[in-house]
């Protein structure tokens, strides 16, 4: 079933639990709210253009008297504008708030924060900051001078993915891990010398592939672009009405994302995006799913897309829709694809259809996500989802196909669930009362009448998908011409792994299996490929850095490997007979090994070595046969009846059993091992389902058409290792199963597809 990733729960228990924060910056300006702290017959100053000290946006400052010289105490103070190169006029200087204060994760004290949290309720966020200036007079005599700087984005301390210093404004157990985050200031920090802006999202574009975006939400509305693509009436920026919210909650969903993309930042409301001043177009989810991408080739500003949603459970075939995937990518438009919420779903029969919940003992993940296109094209770049404590987030899904890992968040309440009782995200929610539809936040004791537009209910990989979205817009402002491979390297070289943050260790995840007899992994931890790259299927290659992404993309030219990527992969099939054989006495291992690989015109891999863009191994044969270790192997063989009959739904039933005893493992020439498939995952594959429809093809061969229709599973692993025909090192892929495999029809499709470059 199609569906929007994110979880949400309503809180049943009300905790209020604050603490200072920093975030003043997005938010603080002078123009409107400043107020300079001086006797009557000391210098006084007023702030004349607004700035922002999260940014470092200059503020631009005038004295009431000639002075020598001006300086502060924690920021820097010029004549010159640093971003636009701007002379500043007769007693004017341009103030930007230090980066320096940020490192720290502590904010300089200030007589504004504590004017404010001292006449507040409760110890809340940081609403103001105080400046100390010194003011050198014409005579020589120096002056301290206080200045003000009051928020302008409110919601923006709450927003802990874009700065955390442990706030929890949520009530939330467990209250934010300090300095988990997007490191995002250090990119909006950077200025771009030729175009005398900083990096904020401007001049990129974005779908938002999604429940409607509400148009009118009061922090997207000026975000919107419309790409007046002919015939797309029906599903691009059709608008949110409240009563779709009132028959469908969740439909906001959509609009959430999009906050976090883009939400506008500096205008005195709510939130802010990663790329504030990126534009979003909406394409609603509820359209034909073969029609969107074709509309966003059509627009041609587009440089990357959000989908916050896929199929769960259920495998798909569809090599069209496949196609229009590589289209995107050929015309470097970057997919963003939420990896899954189903990490702990081994329910009973009634929720799903089966019933092996020995994933949950482990723990290890309960469903297998390469179930669908988006999932499996290996140049969607799959995102998974961590949590504000600075782990992967209870219930998001792993896989040996994830890419990078964004920031969703938990529940954002307090839960009877241990681990779950902590921060989702701040975003946009829609632009109607609460009161008038199913509010997220009905029972959160953030929810206030003055953020009653706004969420803090965001979360798991639904958000996650987003944080990344928002990063790499900023990227493609530092690269405008950016393709999606080079944008691949630099998520991989730059996102933090367990080196970078302890957080995320891991250890190989052993246990014994009652079935084969035997000590099994679930899971390798993290591994260093031969390429010099570390990958875990729980977090790919880490955790994004906005920072660091964006200062790479400044520099891919001069890093041969990112320059080397201007053109697309080189695409090479193994083409060797019967790659696949039994290799155990017991019947339970089958060992593939793929070699004479050969370019889609035929013409052989000879003696020339590839650097691995993407890796994929097609396992469209897999069928089982009656014998093994099962009784359930004997149904699950057994053939499909026409319809829905109870043996079909016990056949259905059976497969799931021996497919959660399925593990699939594959291993590179360099000796890096790759859990594609791990044990106890459920999925309901079964050679032959996937057989293209013949509508328009009446006299095809069921057989024939069966070798057109490739299930190629994605491992993100063997990154950047190379490929060349030797004898004595091939890429192999393993297939455990409780029941026997017909080898025969295995071999008939079975291959492995290797995109790469020239080493």
């Amino acid at each position: 079933m199609k569906s929007a990733c994110s979880k949400g729960l309503r809180i049943t228990k009300i905790a209020v639990a604050v603490s200072a924060m920093l975030l003043a910056g997005a938010m603080l300006s002078g123009c409107k709210d400043s107020k300079n702290r001086t006797s009557s017959d000391d210098v006084k100053l007023s702030v004349i253009e607004e700035g922002d000290l999260v940014t470092g946006k200059p503020y631009k400052i005038r004295a009431d008297r000639q002075l020598q010289e001006l300086s502060a105490d924690h920021g820097e103070v010029s004549a010159v504008n640093p971003v636009t190169g701007e002379n500043a006029g007769a007693n004017e200087w341009f103030y930007v708030f230090s980066e320096e204060n940020f490192a720290s994760y502590e904010m300089p004290d200030s007589a504004a924060q504590k004017e404010v949290n001292d006449s507040a309720e409760e110890k809340s966020s940081l609403k103001a900051f105080t400046e100390t200036f010194h003011a050198t007079l014409t005579d020589g005599r120096t002056r301290k001078v206080q200045q003000d700087f009051a928020v302008t984005d409110p919601l923006l301390p709450d927003q802990w993915h874009l700065y955390n210093i442990g706030q929890n404004p949520y009530g939330v157990t467990d209250a934010p891990l300090k300095k988990i985050d997007l490191n995002v200031i250090p990119a909006w920090r950077v200025i771009l010398p030729e175009d005398k802006k900083q990096i904020d999202g401007s001049g990129v574009y974005a779908a938002v592939w999604d429940t409607a975006v509400d148009l009118n939400h009061e922090d997207l509305r000026e975000r919107i672009y419309d790409p007046g693509i002919p015939g797309t009436e029906n599903f691009v920026n059709i608008g949110l009405p409240l009563e779709t919210l009132q028959e469908y909650p969740g439909e906001d969903h959509g609009t959430s994302v999009a906050g976090i993309i883009a939400a506008s930042a500096m205008n005195r409301l709510g939130v802010r995006g990663v790329a504030f001043n990126a534009r979003v177009t909406s394409f609603s989810i509820d359209e034909d799913e073969y029609l969107i991408p074709g509309a966003m080739l059509n627009m041609k500003q587009l440089n990357l897309a959000n989908a916050s949603w896929g199929y769960d459970l259920f495998t798909s075939h569809e090599p069209a829709l496949r196609d229009l995937y590589e289209a995107l990518y050929e015309n470097n438009i970057a997919v963003f694809h939420s990896h899954g919420n189903e990490f702990d779903e081994g329910y009973s029969e009634d929720d799903k259809p089966y019933s092996v919940s020995d994933c949950l003992e482990i723990p290890a993940d309960c469903e297998f996500k390469q179930t669908d296109e988006m999932a499996r094209y290996p140049f969607n770049i799959q995102v998974g989802s961590l949590n504000s404590l600075g782990v992967k987030t209870s219930y998001a899904s792993t896989g040996a196909n994830l890419w990078v890992t964004g920031f969703g968040g938990e529940f954002g309440a307090d839960t009877n669930y241990p681990g779950r009782s902590s921060a989702a995200l701040v975003t946009t929610l829609t632009s109607y009362d609460p009161g008038d539809f199913t509010d997220p936040d009905e029972f959160s004791p953030w929810r206030t009448q003055d953020n009653k537009y706004y969420t803090n209910m965001m979360n798991a990989s639904s958000a996650a998908a987003p944080s990344v979205t928002g990063a790499a817009a900023l990227a493609y402002q530092a690269r405008p011409d950016m393709t999606v491979s080079e944008l691949r390297y630099l998520l991989a070289r730059t996102s933090r792994n367990d080196t970078a943050m302890p957080s995320l260790a891991l250890t190989p995840l052993e246990g014994y299996d009652d079935t084969y007899g035997e000590k099994v992994t679930f899971d390798y931890g993290w591994q260093d490929n031969a390429a010099g790259f570390r990958f875990s299927n729980w977090y790919g290659f880490g955790v994004v850095d906005a920072g660091a992404l964006v200062k790479a993309a400044l520099e891919c030219d001069k890093d041969p490997v990112c320059a080397g990527m201007k053109e697309l992969p080189e695409k090479f099939i193994s083409a060797n007979d019967n790659p696949c054989a039994y290799t155990d006495d017991s019947g339970r291992l089958i060992t593939c090994s793929f070699s004479d690989f050969q370019n889609e015109e035929g013409e052989p891999l000879g003696q020339t070595e590839l650097l691995a863009d993407a890796v994929t191994y097609d396992v469209s044969g897999l069928n089982y046969l009656p014998e093994g270790l099962i009784d359930a192997c004997a149904l699950a063989a057994s053939p499909e009846d026409e319809g829905i009959t109870e043996h079909n739904i016990e056949r259905k039933k059976a497969v799931f059993k021996v497919n959660a005893l399925l593990e699939l493992t594959a291993e590179s020439q360099s000796g890096t091992k790759s859990l594609l498939k791990p044990l106890y995952a459920n999925w309901d594959y079964l050679s032959g389902f996937n057989v293209p429809d013949d509508d328009d093809d009446e006299g095809d061969d069921d057989e024939s058409a069966e070798l057109l229709a490739p299930l190629d599973i994605a491992a993100s692993a063997f990154y950047q290792e190379p490929l060349k025909e030797d004898p004595d090192r091939k890429y192999r892929m393993s297939i455990r199963s409780a029941c026997q495999i017909d080898v025969d029809r295995l071999n008939e499709n079975m291959h492995l597809t290797f995109y790469g470059r020239r080493k």
